[in-house]
């Protein structure tokens, strides 16, 4: 059987499980979309999300996806679609401080509190049936393992792909090394938001009321530092955080799954990859929840599917090396499948 039909049977399961009633229709359900769903956090904070949902009257079991790179973006609509199609209300949540949500973004700081309070605020919505499982990889699968820590009562079961156990060695050190050309890329996509949104916010012709010869006229107020570190602590002051605190210290340890496998409550599909930067972290996630999780369905209800390429590009072909049709992979066919 290949990856993707064995993935597929037992999400299929899965699905049955969190009671998509419709997965097994012959023809697809119609799909209502709701956009920039408002969702308020414990501390006033207001997130939104895309709810993709069946149109027809019933409740049904939630798959929740809490990004940091778009909620419109990489397949996020045509996943939204096929999944309320299939019976499941899709949510696709901005997290706190990116693109349509509200807040200041700082990475792994609120998901813990955030996560909960979305799962606990899905499974309240009148076309719930009360589960909520999250899905998705990468940061999404950090989304996933720190809202799961926090343990939300209606969060029934994760599937995180690709992503680490620790985000000091695995994440953003390796063996004590920074992981510079990581860091420094993954930091710089995340700076564009974070520059756009400050564009937004300060774009206003009164700035330069007072400013003479009208041919320096500033378009925007952008932070005016005289040095690049400067410029990095107003759009990314994490990385700064990042490099003060090399060793493994309660910088880290506050939101390292590792340290927190017993409360870990939920069953879990881990997707890891051969070649994937976050392999290592994928497998001790696997191991660690099923040896020190929290309750029975955590410890036995741990499935793992290793395949190719994750981080290092999707499908059956990596470089010049084709691991053949077996190989092949689609996150987001398999998941709904």
């Amino acid at each position: 059987m290949s990856l993707v039909n064995s993935l597929a049977k037992w999400l299929t399961l899965a699905g049955m499980a969190l009671g998509a009633q419709f997965i097994f229709a012959a023809e697809p359900l119609a799909v209502t979309v709701e956009h920039g769903v408002a969702v308020k956090m414990r501390d006033g904070t207001v997130l939104r999300a895309d709810i993709y949902r069946p149109t027809a009257e019933g409740k049904y079991p939630i798959i929740l996806k809490r990004t940091p790179y778009d909620k419109h973006g990489d397949g996020a609509v045509d996943f939204g679609q096929q999944g309320a199609a299939r019976g499941f209300v899709v949510i696709n949540q901005d997290v706190r401080g990116r693109y349509t949500s509200d807040g200041e973004w700082y990475p792994f700081l609120n998901e813990s509190n955030d996560g909960y309070d979305t799962v606990e605020w899905a499974a309240s919505l009148p076309y719930s049936n009360g589960k909520v499982g999250m899905s998705g990889g990468s940061y999404v699968g950090a989304t996933q393992m720190l809202a799961a820590i926090a343990h939300p009562p209606h969060l029934a079961g994760i599937c995180p792909v690709v992503t680490a156990s620790n985000y000091h060695d695995g994440w953003t050190y390796q063996g004590g090394a920074f992981e510079q050309w990581f860091n420094e890329s993954w930091t710089s996509g995340l700076a564009q938001d974070t520059l756009n949104r400050l564009v937004q916010k300060q774009t206003n012709a009164m700035n330069g009321i007072q400013k003479l010869p009208l041919t320096d006229y500033p378009l925007f107020d952008l932070p005016q530092g005289s040095t690049n570190t400067e410029q990095l602590r107003s759009l990314a002051p994490y990385f700064l955080d990042w490099l003060a605190h090399p060793s493994y210290d309660e910088y880290w340890k506050r939101w390292s799954i590792e340290e927190h496998y017993p409360d870990i409550t939920v069953p879990s599909l881990t997707i890891a990859a051969w070649y994937d930067i976050f392999l290592g972290g994928s497998l001790r996630n696997y191991v660690g929840v099923k040896q020190h999780g929290g309750s029975d369905s955590a410890r036995s209800g741990q499935r793992l599917l290793v395949t190719i390429g994750g981080h290092a590009g999707s499908g059956r072909k990596i470089g010049e090396v084709d691991f053949g049709p077996t190989a092949d992979f689609n996150e987001d066919e398999a998941t709904l499948a």
